[in-house]
């Protein structure tokens, strides 16, 4: 629920903001839903397309609303873990540089190799924020610098202005922590777009104050991305302000404190997301490099290899996900290299994608050996649609219970699992989820806890006590908001939280096929013990 305090700090303009989106999606689907105007025709198509954004704009304020309401009642406990800065630097880029491309804005990075103790998603969370209002009161062809550095907490004066004007004090010291040393890592983004009058310096920060009141409209804002900025900064013991001058450009900046190495050396290291290494073998080092970049914007961890004896070598010691093979290449070629990848016990089940120059022919289609082919000159959607194919063909088997009460969400995200061609079983109720996991013995379990004849604790409950479905892979996509001692509770096999209205259809779909892909290879894994087990019995 949003709080009444929100609604106290200005209710005209939550009011605004929620029902302009809310009256333009019901006045397009209203149009649409009377049939005076046909969907398919341009007016139908435009109409669709302002729902569809209206929704995004909606949706973009209530996560914003909810969110720093979370965080500053304390609802929301920073996940920290040790993290490095330029780690974090690098994933907020990957974020922006389609919106800098869009813009045509350059992206300057200045980064470097510091741990930090803090909550990695919120901090890039922060980057992601102001490195998107520097683009976007950006113009076309200009620059937006982000940078970090070193400073010391207790003598730190901040930087001068970029163009040489006198700056303003900090709107707050920096107030060391007792668990950490007197450093702090300063973050700096920096534009050169229209500025921020000089009485707008500090309320900027507060919620719903933006510069101009078309900002909403013209620029997808909704007046709360510095105040969440905020909060997260201060949650992790650090500050942030910014400098500006009207029609030269704005600078913001963020301190983070620095951990002590000896810190350092008593966390606990929490397992990473399995993200899929896609090895490229291709002895054109322009291609090599093409495809690096392509695949990492899109998170693949990539390895790339100049030979097949390379290859070969890589194959066997990584274990790649997938491998992107070139056929013509000097010295061993890409038919040959793949007959001894498909001929080698420890590399035989790695899928393999030709990439090459040469046209398929109809004695060359996917077939054991090879699941896909791409020709060259890429073309991106054909090259991921094959790497969704390849990394997706080993959970065709797996069983997908879902257990969703509302019939449209539960449509929707059946039709994704099919896309996946993934078997999914839909139960509407907790009795009928705990009737159908002892039917099914599903492989994951997507869960959500508000549902009718018993809510996804007792489904979980149940669970627990029962020997063959207590380790069942589970995913937890509701919209309720969990309290720690509740997470607890909801404990089977592997578990992961997803809220709702807080991940993207996008960003779901690549949870769960990563989870997905976690329990192939898990399921493969003891396979491959099992043959060896029978082997060496017999």
């Amino acid at each position: 629920p949003i709080s009444f305090s929100l609604c106290i700090v200005a209710p005209s303009v939550v009011s605004h903001e929620l029902r302009t989106p809310l009256t333009s999606i019901h006045g397009s689907l209203g149009m649409l839903a009377s049939g005076l105007i046909k969907p398919d025709s341009e007016q139908g198509k435009r109409l669709l397309q302002i729902a569809v954004d209206s929704t995004d704009r909606l949706v973009r304020l209530i996560n914003d609303i909810l969110d720093i309401e979370r965080i500053e009642s304390g609802k929301v406990k920073m996940e920290k873990q040790t993290c490095n800065v330029a780690d974090l630097i690098a994933q907020a880029i990957n974020v922006m540089q389609p919106l800098a491309d869009k813009a045509k804005v350059t992206l300057s990075v200045s980064s470097l190799s510091q741990q930090l103790w803090a909550d990695p998603d919120r901090i890039v969370q922060t980057l992601t924020n102001l490195l998107s209002n520097a683009i976007k009161f950006s113009t076309a062809g200009s620059t937006v610098w982000l940078s970090a550095e070193l400073v010391s907490g207790e003598n730190f004066t901040p930087p001068p202005l970029p163009y040489g004007k006198p700056r303003k004090a900090r709107l707050h010291p920096i107030t060391p922590s007792p668990h950490f040393p007197n450093y702090h890592i300063l973050f700096t983004v920096r534009d050169t777009g229209r500025g921020i009058p000089s009485d707008k310096l500090e309320s900027i920060f507060e919620r719903f104050q933006q510069v101009d009141s078309s900002d909403s409209r013209n620029h997808e804002g909704t007046g709360l991305g510095l105040a969440i900025c905020k909060s997260i900064v201060q949650q992790h013991g650090g500050e942030i302000w910014v400098d500006s001058q009207l029609n030269e450009g704005s600078t913001f900046y963020f301190t983070l404190p620095v951990l002590q190495d000896a810190h350092i050396n008593q966390l606990e290291y929490r397992d990473s997301d399995h993200v899929p290494l896609v090895l490229v073998c291709d002895d054109d080092p322009e291609i090599r490099s093409q495809l690096q970049n392509l695949l990492e914007k899109r998170h693949y961890r990539v390895v790339t290899v100049a030979n097949g004896e390379e290859a070969i070598a890589v194959a066997s010691s990584s274990h790649p996900d997938v491998i992107l093979l070139d056929l013509l290449m000097p010295g061993m070629n890409g038919w040959e290299t793949m007959t001894v990848l498909k001929q080698r016990v420890d590399t035989q089940d790695i899928p393999v994608i030709i990439c090459s120059v040469c046209t398929p022919t109809d004695n060359s289609k996917p077939n054991q050996d090879f699941v896909n082919w791409v020709s060259k000159p890429l073309e991106e959607s054909l090259l991921f649609e094959s790497l969704r194919q390849a990394l997706t063909n080993s959970a065709k088997q797996i069983r997908v219970l879902l257990v969703e009460d509302d019939p449209d969400l539960a449509e929707v995200l059946q039709t994704l699992f099919k896309l996946h061609d993934i078997n999914i079983v839909h139960a509407k109720t907790g009795k009928e989820a705990i009737r159908l996991s002892q039917k099914v013995k599903p492989d994951l379990l997507i869960l959500d806890l508000v549902l009718p004849e018993g809510d996804g604790f007792m489904v979980v409950e149940w669970l627990q006590q029962h020997n063959q479905l207590c380790k069942i892979p589970l995913m937890i996509y509701s919209a309720k908001q969990l309290q720690e001692s509740e997470r607890k509770r909801l404990k089977l096999g592997h578990t992961e939280f997803l809220e709702k209205g807080q991940v993207t259809p996008q960003e779901f779909e690549h949870r769960v096929m990563q989870l997905l892909h976690k329990i192939t290879q898990s399921n493969s894994e003891i396979i491959s013990q099992n043959t060896c087990t029978s082997v060496s019995m017999e």
